[in-house]
């Protein structure tokens, strides 16, 4: 029996299936082409609602509506445009789920009238349609997706399937190639919610407009049932096959199946886009779309829950520092809103502590069109907006509730606090007051940094008994879901620590010219360490030190640095030093200042307005300004988020919470940024041992420690012998190097093989970008130099976008292409093209026969995959036979030499098509792949020889030509009348109706590819 073992298998089916055990209605997508069938519910390819669904589902929610609504509601759909893709989206997402108004008649004359799309509350009540294989054409592009998933005739998602055999690799492929979708066929992207690019061991989803490192996992657990890894249909299929081997899965669900029951669960799939989507702007001003995360959803849902169906209605959620805790809030605000039956238009009031934190989440909510936030700027104003009525939504700072109150400002029961950092000031008279204004609401607490377990008052306050939290984003969930990035450690300087010298030592070390006498002297007059410490003389040594250490290490990538200075005068001096080594603009100072003690000159430079401040954070988050260093010792060290900070220089001593919140400010992701890097200059060996015996050491988990250096080494060794193992055999044989480079690429044909060797090259990469230039990388750099090499080669040969240079930080992809560069190998890394005029002299410059054989195999394989939808008899047959002679070799029938010359025969053949149509009289386009359709019949009358099916495929290709009109893809009309005429010729030429019906369609097939 033979299986095929591909994603539609593996994959696809699979995935159908589940949706179908969920509920879904599923029809093939051949059923709804109109190229074949002729009663299709599209009139065109490019038709991406289904119309007539539509139209039925908004009779059935919409009972009040005139005819002449709904005609206006389903051309909304259907031909809503505007400036972009993600504005078109914005509006059609807007419309979906608050709904859409158009003016009717009335009795009572013109009204308007709201339309329902989409039925959020009942989710049974909806339509949930699955289809796969659905061909849709887009301006240049005519593209066909795995999987598209309708509601109520909407397209709301779509799904690319892998084979597992690809593993992760697959999943990547998936992303890469929704991304492309929505390039080209973008009519399908306008109504969409969710993309997911799965297989059996991977499996991912975004929003439309997500950058490839914007996809991601889905890790809470489902209350669905399904099969473990080892007992999954692909999974059997493939060990029936010899394919794997089970013993070694984890008993774990597939990866495939986690998040098709937890994204596109009926109830789940409508509370996503009703509750969990929003739009944003980033730093640049550009238009965002983000859909939750599972950490953001599953602590949504608790708190939602515990206030509508639980007698305690409070809790602490612990998520760490950026993993998108202020878009947790915005979430669980939106659905809390929504719950208008139980919660009678709902009070919520979101509480912090700064006066900056408070205005980041008022224009967080704003941007994401939270409607009507309202922010208190007074106590006045405050005790006000809560004596109102309720159903409003307010920021405040818990400041404002300084005043100790006599009588409560309301006892609603439908009043929900959400205050942020807990931990702070969240207790205390404050907190009390808090409480005995608003004695019934709901009080829940957000914290970015766990909470001090010695310490009982936040959970007295905000958790039921023997709560610790009600939900918990760890350090260690967060690095691995690639929400933030790690955070390492290093010292620097140990001469010039403050913190455990001996003041003695010290004053020798910044002194060396003075006297025992005269140092005796200096400490009796200065006997402090925090005065050595801002010494302008260590400050300059010290700025010195920082500067060689971010221009090796950190400017290369293109990121960007703080210095965190003990004091305001210690900010000042690090300024005054910088600006006498760099032009001032590279530097900004950011501080709070004593109007009463500080110098004039202070104020006049550093006193800052608002505004300015804003402009000195955008101008560093922005990677093309050359401010490089923010200067500051009170500011910015929490609730400052730029990804593009990826070093704190620490030159004072932090404790506790403002410790753990400081350093987070480095774990924000970015492109080619792989860790967050804390360097310290005060040794806080100490805070961090306070800080372990303060937290739970579960709650520290994946913190950085003292000895990251060390571990990275480790890292670095083990990942040098992993990476150079796969290349063992063939560097044991003593080649030439330029043999030895096409054998080691040749030797990893095996899709999975070079995954594995990308996950070491790439810990390999992580590891030098944040040990160099440390002396002891050096023996290991001119492997790594040679493997970057190997990969760039592995990446041309296969066409694997996988083995992109992104994942690589900027200062190790320099490395790379120097190194590439000084040896000269650029030409034999790229990758032949088996139409290229020296195609024969390239191929062999790349090495042994066995790495000639396989350059050339996928140069072919590239070609077929370009071209096999323009002809699809002639590639189809390059293909089958590529497959033999591959087959062939990995069976040991033929010898490397007698598959290369096999599979050079093929290639000239592929690249001698337009020569072998000129030998029969065709053109070499359109009626050369007519032909081909042809050759693949059994002899018929009057087509018996090359010659006569090559007249008539002239007379085919004549009826297209002749029929042609401008834009001719997308009109029915003129498609029909070509199939009549195809149809009428080849019934005059004796061919049987069952060979007429597959001629015509596969001679329209190519005719569209061919269009002109």
């Amino acid at each position: 029996m033979t299986t095929h073992f591909n994603e539609d298998t593996l994959s696809e089916k699979p995935a159908i299936a589940q949706l179908r055990a969920m509920g879904y209605l599923f029809i093939h997508g051949e059923k709804l082409d109109p190229q074949e069938m002729e009663d299709s519910e599209r009139t065109s390819r490019r038709e991406v609602v289904l119309t007539g669904r539509l139209r039925k589902k908004l009779e059935e929610l919409n009972p009040r509506a005139t005819e002449e609504t709904l005609d206006k509601a389903v051309r909304f759909m259907t031909s809503f445009q505007s400036t972009g893709l993600l504005e078109e989206n914005q509006a059609i997402h807007e419309a979906l789920v608050q709904y859409k108004s158009f003016e009717q008649d009335s009795e009572k004359g013109r009204r308007s009238q709201t339309v329902k799309f989409i039925d959020f509350d009942n989710p049974e009540a909806n339509e949930f349609l699955v289809i796969n294989q659905l061909w849709v054409k887009g301006p240049k592009h005519l593209d066909r997706p795995d999987i598209v998933i309708f509601v109520n005739g909407i397209p709301l998602a779509v799904i690319e399937c892998k084979s597992p055999v690809a593993k992760d690799v697959g999943v990547v492929d998936a992303a890469q190639q929704l991304i492309r979708y929505q390039t080209e066929i973008p009519a399908l992207f306008r109504t969409n919610q969710l993309l997911l690019g799965i297989n059996v061991f991977g499996a991912q989803y975004a929003a439309v407009g997500a950058p490839l490192d914007h996809f991601h996992e889905w890790h809470a657990p489902t209350k669905e049932k399904m099969p473990s890894l080892d007992h999954h249909s692909a999974i059997l299929e493939m060990r029936e096959l010899g394919k794997i081997d089970t013993k070694d899965l984890p008993a774990i669900p597939a990866a495939q199946d986690v998040l098709i029951a937890a994204l596109l669960n009926k109830k789940n799939f409508l509370d996503i886009v009703r509750n969990f989507t929003v739009f944003d702007t980033d730093e640049f001003g550009r238009k965002i779309k983000k859909v939750c995360r599972y950490q953001q959803f599953t602590a949504a849902q608790k708190i939602v829950k515990r206030v509508l169906d639980e007698k305690e209605k409070k809790g602490i959620v612990w998520h760490w520092q950026g993993s998108g805790k202020s878009l947790t809030m915005l979430f669980t605000a939106l659905k809390l809103k929504r719950e208008e039956e139980r919660l009678k238009n709902p009070f919520i009031v979101i509480v912090t502590d700064r006066k900056d934190l408070d205005g980041q989440i008022e224009g967080n909510f704003l941007r994401c069109g939270f409607p009507n936030p309202e922010r208190a700027k007074t106590s006045r104003d405050l005790y006000e907006m809560l004596s109102g009525p309720t159903g409003r939504t307010i920021m405040t700072t818990v400041q404002k509730f300084k005043t100790t109150l006599d009588e409560p400002l309301s006892t609603a029961t439908n009043i929900i606090v959400l205050t942020d950092e807990a931990h702070r000031t969240q207790y205390g008279n404050l907190a009390f007051n808090l409480r005995k204004a608003l004695p019934n609401a709901a009080f829940f607490a957000f914290t970015g940094t766990p909470l001090d377990k010695r310490n009982r008052s936040t959970y007295k306050l905000f958790c039921p008994p023997g709560e610790t939290y009600l939900d918990r984003y760890s350090i260690q969930e967060s690095e691995r879901d690639k929400t933030t990035r790690p955070i390492k450690y290093v010292s620097r300087m140990a001469q010039l620590h403050v913190v455990g010298g001996i003041l003695d030592a010290m004053l020798a070390h910044l002194f060396p010219a003075m006297t025992k006498a005269e140092l005796l002297a200096l400490k009796k007059k200065h006997a402090t360490i925090e005065t050595l410490a801002g010494s302008p003389r260590r400050i300059e040594r010290v700025a010195l030190d920082i500067l060689e250490h971010y221009n090796q290490s950190i400017r290369p990538n293109g990121t960007k640095a703080i210095i965190v200075a003990a004091d305001r005068a210690s900010a000042v001096e690090y300024k005054n030093a910088l600006d006498r080594l760099l032009n001032p603009e590279v530097s900004k100072v950011v501080m709070t200042l004593n109007p009463d003690k500080d110098p004039k000159e202070w104020k006049e430079k550093y006193d800052l307005t608002d505004e300015q401040e804003n402009e000195i954070k955008e101008k560093f988050k922005d990677p093309k300004n050359g401010l490089a260093f923010l200067i500051v010792c009170d500011k910015l060290l929490t609730g400052f988020d730029a990804p593009i900070l990826q070093v704190m220089y620490l030159d004072q001593r932090l404790r506790e919470h403002t410790l753990l919140q400081a350093v987070a400010r480095t774990n924000r992701p970015l492109e080619g940024k792989h860790y967050g890097l804390v360097v310290d200059y005060v040794g806080i060996g100490k805070e961090l041992a306070e800080a372990v015996a303060m937290f739970s050491r579960e709650d520290l988990q994946g913190l950085f420690s003292v000895d990251d250096v060390d571990r990275e080494l480790e890292n670095l060794k083990k990942a040098h012998r992993e990476s150079m193992g796969f290349f063992r055999g063939v560097l044991k044989r003593g080649l030439n190097p330029k043999e030895q480079v096409q054998e080691c690429v040749a030797a990893l044909q095996n899709e999975t093989e070079r995954g594995r060797f990308n996950d070491a090259f790439l810990t390999f990469a992580r590891a030098l970008d944040f040990l160099m230039p440390d002396l002891r990388v050096e023996p290991y750099l001119k492997d790594f130099k040679f493997l970057g090499l190997l990969r760039e080669g592995l990446k041309n040969l296969y066409r694997d976008q996988v083995l992109t240079t992104a994942d690589v930080s900027p200062k190790v992809r320099a490395l790379i292409h120097a190194h590439i560069a000084a040896e000269g190998v650029e030409e034999l890394l790229s990758p032949i093209t088996i139409s290229s005029p020296d195609f024969k002299k390239k191929m062999e410059e790349k090495g042994s026969k066995k790495a000639q054989a396989v350059n050339v195999e996928y140069a072919i394989r590239d070609t077929i995959t370009q071209r096999i939808a323009e002809d699809p008899a002639f590639y189809g047959s390059l293909q089958s036979r590529l497959n033999e002679i591959i087959d062939a070799q990995r069976q040991e029938r033929r010898d490397d030499a007698a598959s290369l010359k096999s599979l050079l025969d093929l290639a000239e053949e592929a690249s001698h098509r337009e020569s072998a149509a000129r030998a029969l009289g065709l053109d070499g386009k359109r009626d050369f792949a007519i032909f081909g359709v042809l050759k693949g019949l059994a002899e018929k009358p009057l087509v018996s020889n090359d010659q006569e099916r090559a007249a008539l495929a002239k007379e085919l290709n004549g009826i297209i030509d002749r029929l042609s009109v401008a834009e001719w893809t997308e009109r029915l009309d003129i498609q029909k009348e070509m199939r009549r005429e195809i149809k009428r010729l080849l019934r005059g030429k004796g061919f049987s109706e069952e060979d007429i019906a597959r001629l015509t369609h596969e001679i329209m097939e190519i005719s569209l590819q061919w269009p002109q």
